[in-house]
Order: C-alpha cells, then sequence, then structure tokens
C-alpha cells in the first residue's frame, strides 16, 4: 500500500515547484523566418488579341471571295464582294439628280440677281441641292458595303458560305483572329491584388506544348471585384511571332509579385482562435503566454503570421487545451529528465 501511494505521488514530486503551479510538459519549437517566393498561379484560356466575325450590312448575292481559309489577310483587304448592280444604279441615278439641282440652282442664282423670282425659290433649289447631295452620299455608302473588308490583320478562319450564295444582313461568313499577340484572362485573388500591376511579368505554359514556355505582360486589370469569388481578373498580353499558340488553347500562368521573400510559416495546429481574434501560446521564461497574431495567407497544413510572433520566440505547438497564461512549462525532454532524477532520488 505504500508503495502504490508512493507512485502516485512522484509524477507531482516530478512537475512541481515548492509552493507552486505544476509544470505542464508541451511540444515546443523555436521561430524562424522562412524563404517564400511570392508568386500567384492561375489558369485559363487563351483569346486573340482581336477577333471578330465577317457579317454584310445589307442583304446581297456574294459575287467573289477573295481570300483563303486558314491564311493571313490584311487590314483594309477586299475580302467579300457582294452584287452591286443595283446599288451602282441607285448612285447613277443620284449623281444625274444631283448635276440637274446644281444647274437649277446655277440659274436661280442668276434669276434672283436680276430680280425676276424671290429669294425663297432661291433658298429652296438651296435646300433640294443640298437634299441630293445627301442622297448621293448615301447612296455611294450602300455601294461600299457591297465590299467587305479586313478591319485589322488576321489569319481567315472557314468560310461558312460559297460564291454565288445570297446572305442577309448579319449572316456569319468567315471569322478573322489577330494572333501575333494574344491574350490571357485570368482571376487574381483580391488580397494580392496590390502587388498586381501593369507590366508585371508572367510565365506561361500549355497543355497542348509540353516542354515550352511563353512569357508576357499583364496589360490591364479589371476594377471591379467579383462580390462572390473576391477574384479581379486580370489581363495579360502574350507574344506569339511564331503563331504557335493558338486562341482557346488552357493555359497556366504564373507570376513572381515581389515583395517579401521571407515570412514566419507555423503549423496550423498552433493557432488558437477566440472570438476577438486568433491567439498563439509562447513560452517566454518558463511560462505560457498567450499572444495576439494576425494571420496571412495560408498554405497546407501551416499559415503565414504577419504579426504578434518573431523569428527567435518559443511556440507551443500542441496541448494549447490545457495552458494557461502564466503556467509554468517545460518540454517533454525537460519533464522526462525530471522523472529520472526524481526516480533516482527514490529510496529503496
Amino acid at each position: 500500500m505504500r508503495a502504490l501511494l508512493l507512485l502516485l505521488f512522484v509524477p507531482t514530486l516530478a512537475f512541481a515547484q515548492a509552493g507552486g503551479p505544476p509544470f505542464i510538459p508541451v511540444n515546443m519549437m523555436k521561430v524562424a523566418a522562412t524563404p517564400v517566393s511570392n508568386t500567384v498561379n492561375a489558369v485559363g484560356a487563351l483569346i486573340a488579341e482581336d477577333s471578330v466575325v465577317l457579317r454584310p450590312e445589307i442583304d446581297g448575292r456574294i459575287v467573289k471571295l477573295l481570300f483563303r481559309e486558314g491564311q493571313p489577310v490584311k487590314k483594309g483587304a477586299v475580302l467579300v464582294v457582294l452584287d452591286s448592280a443595283e446599288p451602282r444604279a441607285r448612285l447613277a441615278a443620284a449623281q444625274a439628280d444631283l448635276k440637274l439641282a446644281q444647274s437649277r440652282y446655277k440659274r436661280s442664282e442668276e434669276l434672283v440677281a436680276q430680280n425676276f423670282i424671290s429669294k425663297q425659290a432661291l433658298d429652296e433649289a438651296r435646300a433640294n441641292l443640298d437634299i441630293l447631295r445627301a442622297r448621293l452620299q448615301q447612296e455611294q455608302v450602300a455601294l461600299d458595303k457591297t465590299m467587305i473588308r479586313a478591319p485589322f490583320a488576321a489569319l481567315a478562319g472557314l468560310r461558312q458560305v460559297s460564291p454565288g450564295a445570297y446572305v442577309n444582313k448579319g449572316d456569319d461568313i468567315v471569322r478573322l483572329d489577330a494572333l501575333g499577340n494574344l491574350k490571357l484572362e485570368v482571376p487574381v485573388p483580391e488580397t494580392t491584388l496590390p502587388l498586381v500591376r501593369i507590366g508585371l511579368p508572367i510565365n506561361l505554359t500549355v497543355d497542348a506544348l509540353p516542354g515550352q514556355s511563353f512569357s508576357g505582360k499583364v496589360h490591364a486589370i479589371d476594377p471591379v471585384v467579383d462580390p462572390v469569388s473576391r477574384n479581379v481578373r486580370v489581363r495579360a498580353r502574350i507574344a506569339n511571332p511564331a503563331g504557335s499558340l493558338k486562341p482557346g488553347m488552357f493555359a497556366r500562368a504564373t507570376a513572381d509579385l515581389g515583395g517579401k521573400t521571407s515570412a514566419i510559416l507555423l503549423p496550423e495546429q498552433v493557432i488558437v482562435p477566440r472570438p476577438d481574434g486568433n491567439y498563439v501560446f509562447l513560452a517566454v521564461n518558463g511560462k505560457a503566454e498567450l499572444r495576439k497574431v494576425t494571420l496571412g495567407k495560408r498554405e497546407p497544413g501551416r499559415v503565414e503570421i504577419v504579426s504578434g510572433v518573431q523569428a527567435g520566440d518559443t511556440v507551443v505547438l500542441d496541448g494549447q487545451i490545457k495552458l494557461r497564461p502564466g503556467v509554468p512549462v517545460v518540454t517533454l525532454d525537460q519533464a522526462a529528465q525530471m522523472m529520472k532524477k526524481m526516480q533516482a532520488g527514490k529510496p529503496r
């Protein structure tokens, strides 16, 4: 019976100070700054720098297709010619009417100078002349619409029509894509937005071209944050001189945001969440101290401590549930050594 009482009493002797609270053995670690690479990764699909589907503005029959599928076209080049017989006839009629109106107006000026007609008649002749000039411009515009031109230098896609086909206003004819530069639009978390800037270099890889990497720069940042995802759309321009990149390719982008090169990263289990914030237990002069901390970005199993803990501090890794501020703490090794000393000093 005496031996059993002694065994029960030994732990208390091992972890007690005279007149003080017992020691609590815990796991601890020294805090050190960890090198970090402040990068952001995102995925998205490539899109052309400029892209348009050519559609006629008027109804008509296609007379000529002056492009080849999959071949480059120059800016301003005529690609499609519609039947222009009717617009040309209307233009010729408008030119004849204008010529007659100009002669009548000139004659009216002479008659007004001789007081044979009133100034009101001259004003009416001038108004008729202006109307016919506008009509001539209108007919010229209608004639111009029978020739569909490339709005920019691009690569022609697959045509949707054939020569001789009758097309209505708005029908698809062919798609044009400018491939000299491509754009990549990706979502970026709002927390990294202060480090994203116009001209920020990015590196790009695509699944369709393994082993190759491409470079680009950020050229536009959406001023609005998505209220659901809390992301910001960022658009980068990618040089594509060889034309190996194609719109629609799935791409992975990486950008070095600069900023901090080291950070304090601690295991997530050290965080003690409370209603007024997040805390950690530190071992300071052999006693537990509760310290409020500010958290930064997270990664699997670790969290960044922005403030509250510095390199060189000793943080308690586990057992926080049994700790209170001011309670003496020792490491597990120290506790084992104290037990050995107590056992060595026991009476036999």
